[in-house]
C-alpha cells in the first residue's frame, strides 16, 4: 500500500486524465491503491450478503442482498447459465458474485484478481457454500486456461482495461464454442466527458490509481465487433439504481462504520474514499454516465 501510495502521489499531471497506458506490473501496483486494503473495509462499505462493489438493481423495499441477487440473476440469464457450465469472473473482488452464481445455478468457475488480499476472503466464502470456485491472482493478460469457459463476465471492471482490443481477443481465446462475454459498465454520454482534468475527475481517477478508461457505449461495441464477436444484447440499467446503491447504502455504511474503517486503513484513505463517492454522485446528477450490460457472442456461433 505504501509503494502504491507513493506511486500515485508522484503521478505527473499529464498522466492524471483518462486513458493512460501502463505496463502490467505498474497497473497492478496502481490498482492496489484502491483495492489492496483490509477486506473488511469493502465488506462493511458494500454490505449485503454478496458484497458486490458495483451498482445493484433495486425494487421498492429491497434490502441490499436482494438487490445484489437481482443483478446477479440478470447476469446468469444473459450468460445462459445451467448446471455444469464453467464461467470466468474477471475482477472477482471478494468472491461474492462467483460464489452466488456457482451455488444457485450449479456452475463451476474461476475468479481473477490482481489483489492478493481478496483471495483468502473469496476462497473462504466459496468453501462455506461448498461450490467449485477457484480464485487466482492474475492479470487478465497473463491468464491462461486449457479447459475453456462457456461464459466470461465483468461487473464494472473494464473501466480499468486500457487495451480493449487485446481484452476481447483474450476473451475470444478463452471461450468455448457459443461462448459469451457479458460486460456491465458505465458509459460516457458525450465525447466531451472524456476530459477528466477538473478537480472532480482527477480525484475519481486518483482513487483508481489513474487507471480509468471510461468510454462511450458505441466504442465498447466497436471493440467487440472488431475482435470476433457479434452483439447479442444490450440491457440498460437505470442510473437510479446507482444513486440508490451509493447514496442510500455505501455512503451511509461509510459514515456508520467511520471509526472502524479509519482503523482498518487510515484517515487519509477514508477521506479520499468518501470524497470519491460524493464525486460519483455529482457525476450521476449531471448525466455524465449511462449504464449497460452488453452481451457479446463469438461470431458464427449462434
Amino acid at each position: 500500500m505504501t509503494s502504491a501510495h507513493s506511486l500515485i502521489n508522484a503521478t505527473p499531471i499529464e498522466k492524471q486524465n483518462l486513458y493512460n497506458k501502463f505496463e502490467i506490473n505498474e497497473e497492478t501496483q496502481r490498482l492496489a491503491y484502491h483495492y489492496d486494503v483490509d477486506s473488511e473495509f469493502f465488506i462493511k462499505v458494500t454490505g449485503g450478503a454478496w458484497n458486490t462493489y458495483s451498482c445493484s438493481i433495486f425494487k421498492p423495499g429491497d434490502s441490499m442482498t436482494q438487490a445484489q441477487e437481482r443483478k446477479l440473476d440478470i447476469f446468469a440469464q444473459l450468460m445462459g447459465l445451467s448446471p455444469g457450465k464453467r464461467i470466468l469472473d474477471i475482477g472477482c473482488g471478494w468472491g461474492g458474485p462467483l460464489t452466488y452464481l456457482c451455488h444457485k445455478y450449479g456452475v463451476t468457475g474461476v475468479g481473477l484478481t490482481v489483489t492478493p488480499a481478496q483471495i483468502p476472503y473469496a476462497s473462504t466464502r466459496a468453501a462455506s457454500y461448498k461450490v467449485s470456485a477457484d480464485f487466482i491472482e492474475s492479470h487478465w493478460e497473463n491468464f491462461h486456461d486449457e479447459k475453456g469457459f462457456d461464459a466470461i463476465f465483468t461487473d464494472e471492471v473494464v473501466v480499468h482495461v486500457h487495451n480493449f482490443n487485446d481484452f476481447f481477443k483474450k476473451c475470444h481465446s478463452l471461450l468455448r464454442p457459443k461462448g459469451v462475454v457479458v460486460n456491465k459498465e458505465l458509459h460516457l454520454t458525450q465525447e466531451r466527458f472524456k476530459d477528466w482534468s477538473d478537480g472532480l475527475g482527477v480525484h475519481v481517477n486518483k482513487v483508481y490509481g489513474f487507471t480509468g478508461n471510461y468510454r462511450l457505449l458505441e466504442e465498447e461495441i466497436d471493440f467487440g465487433l472488431s475482435n470476433g464477436f457479434y452483439l447479442k444484447n444490450i440491457v440498460p440499467v437505470a442510473m437510479k439504481h446507482y444513486q440508490e446503491t451509493v447514496g442510500n447504502h455505501w455512503v451511509k455504511n461509510l459514515k456508520w462504520h467511520e471509526s472502524e474503517l479509519k482503523r482498518l486503513t487510515s484517515e487519509e484513505h477514508f477521506n479520499d474514499f468518501y470524497k470519491y463517492l460524493r464525486c460519483t454522485m455529482v457525476s450521476f446528477r449531471h448525466d455524465v454516465f449511462r449504464q449497460h450490460m452488453l452481451v457479446f457472442q463469438k461470431n458464427g456461433e449462434s
